[in-house]
């Protein structure tokens, strides 16, 4: 039995890991930081923005289009956030772009008053703004969290100063959660008070959106449309509607769409990742609402219980991480044995754990449909009783130290990585 303590703590990490975003959270985030700068020089004219940001944050942000403005770079981030952002809105900041203001703020953008460079910094996830007007300066950082603003300076008085995180620092939520165990997740998410849990329906009612939108629209590379063809959704096999809806999902987050996206982690593509296939799984089986929350909740703190072993940033793409949480879910959903679900993670670890981050964009649809068909393999080899052997490679017995030798792959044995994928990006001829 899990005491009032766990669970309460359970539904605090969902309340913080799964959050809506509009865009790539990444390039949101110098969008969030410009919108603040603004919002503290009111309405004078911009002279100058200067953007410095860790390099996992420039990786993510080179080729992933801003929402509204059909660009891509930090550059148009941060002029979307100081013309057109809201302030008070988070990761949501750019959700209303207008119209009128997107020549402006393309203009600017390539203007040569806005600058970007990689920062030199220790912190995955740094984002430091300064915007200058005629009159006044004002800088915003962001470390350790995408709206975790620790530093806000207006000319030389500091207006708003907190405890810059360290580096390698985790959040209470991680530390509780690395203490967890899988048995414990199930049994929280399948035996929880049903109405305090409910609110996981908005990650259906978001995530379907964007999938809709993308199979509607030319988002990205319209990967989802493309694998759909000229046939009827109704007319595909299960494993072909999660993988086309997944896709379009990504798509349209990918692709500009300003629908925002359920994330999980900070990240859009793993809430997707964790949302999209349970749905649609529970959508072809006509599951109950109580069975498809359920699922959902499995899906998601699984995939934030996987992810917290796991750096914030890395080149290690999550979308798989996240897809090992569906795998979770799809088993309840299917047999309700947490046995069978233990072991269709781990074939997942053991499958397509190597796939790396090589920075958000259009590619990312396909990332998805290649995590999403591992873990529909992996769900059907396990419902079969299939499972790789302890024997083999970094699979473990035990699921639990399974996720944490997979956490320490990639934040050990993955490290080297991100600065040769980010000089790669930034140096093609």
């Amino acid at each position: 039995m899990l005491t009032e303590d766990i669970k309460t703590s359970f539904m605090q990490v969902l309340e913080d890991g799964v959050k809506p975003a509009t865009g790539c959270t990444e390039p949101v985030a110098v969008a969030y930081a410009a919108a603040i700068c603004s919002k503290y020089l009111g309405s004078a004219k911009i002279s100058s923005i200067n953007i410095r940001v860790s390099a996992n944050v420039m990786k993510n942000a080179l080729a992933v289009i801003v929402p509204g403005t059909g660009e891509a770079g930090v550059k148009v981030a941060a002029a979307a956030g100081a013309l057109g952002g809201d302030a008070e809105a988070g990761l949501k900041v750019i959700s209303n772009l207008k119209e009128n203001v997107l020549r402006e703020i393309l203009e600017l953008a390539k203007s040569e008053t806005v600058s970007a460079e990689v920062a030199s910094v220790e912190d995955k996830l740094y984002v430091e703004v300064t915007i200058q007007s005629s009159n006044d300066t004002v800088t915003v950082k962001i470390a350790g969290g995408h709206t975790n603003v620790y530093w806000i300076q207006k000319n030389e008085e500091v207006i708003f100063e907190k405890e810059k995180p360290l580096s390698d620092e985790e959040t209470a939520h991680t530390d509780f959660l690395k203490k967890c165990r899988f048995t414990e997740i199930w049994e929280f998410a399948t035996c929880q008070d049903l109405e305090s849990i409910w609110s996981l329906k908005r990650a259906e009612d978001l995530n379907m959106a964007l999938a809709e939108e993308g199979l509607e629209h030319d988002y990205g590379m319209k990967i989802g449309k493309t694998l759909l063809g000229e046939r009827q959704l109704q007319d595909l096999s299960l494993e072909e509607k999660i993988v086309v809806c997944t896709a379009a999902a990504s798509d349209a987050r990918m692709g500009g769409c300003q629908r925002p996206a359920m994330t999980n982690s900070g990240s859009g593509n793993q809430g997707i990742t964790a949302t999209v296939p349970v749905c649609v799984f529970a959508q072809h089986r006509e599951m109950s609402d109580e069975k498809l929350i359920r699922a959902l909740t499995l899906s998601h703190l699984t995939a934030l219980y996987i992810h917290a072993f796991l750096p914030l940033l890395s080149a290690y793409c999550a979308t798989d991480s996240a897809a090992m949480g569906a795998a979770a879910a799809l088993i309840y959903l299917e047999s309700e044995d947490e046995i069978k679900a233990e072991m269709a993670i781990k074939n997942m670890i053991g499958d397509a754990v190597g796939m790396i981050c090589d920075g958000a964009g259009f590619s990312c649809a396909i990332k998805v449909v290649s995590s999403v068909s591992s873990m529909y393999r992996a769900v059907r080899l396990a419902q079969a009783g299939i499972v790789i052997p302890a024997t083999n490679g970094i699979v473990s017995e035990n699921v639990d130290d399974c996720i944490r030798d997979l956490g320490r792959y990639v934040s050990k044995g993955m490290q080297t990585s991100d600065p040769v994928i980010l000089d790669i990006m930034m140096n093609k001829n």
